[in-house]
């Protein structure tokens, strides 16, 4: 998913994620389901999955 959204869009990479994987603020979700408790970056992809990218929002 990553290699292929740096291929469409370059520079993205850097934004998602650092030498230790995916960036603590920014959240992947493969259909609905966190990819951190879907094995991660490597979490299979089938036909017709939604994945959203949502970085995180604070303030006050």
């Amino acid at each position: 998913l990553i290699d292929d959204l740096e291929s469409r869009h370059p520079g993205l990479r850097e934004r998602i994620v650092d030498d230790a994987g995916l960036r603590r603020f920014v959240n992947i979700y493969i259909d609905d389901e966190d990819v951190r408790f879907l094995g991660g970056l490597e979490a299979p992809l089938s036909d017709g999955c939604s994945v959203t990218i949502l970085p995180a929002v604070a303030g006050g």
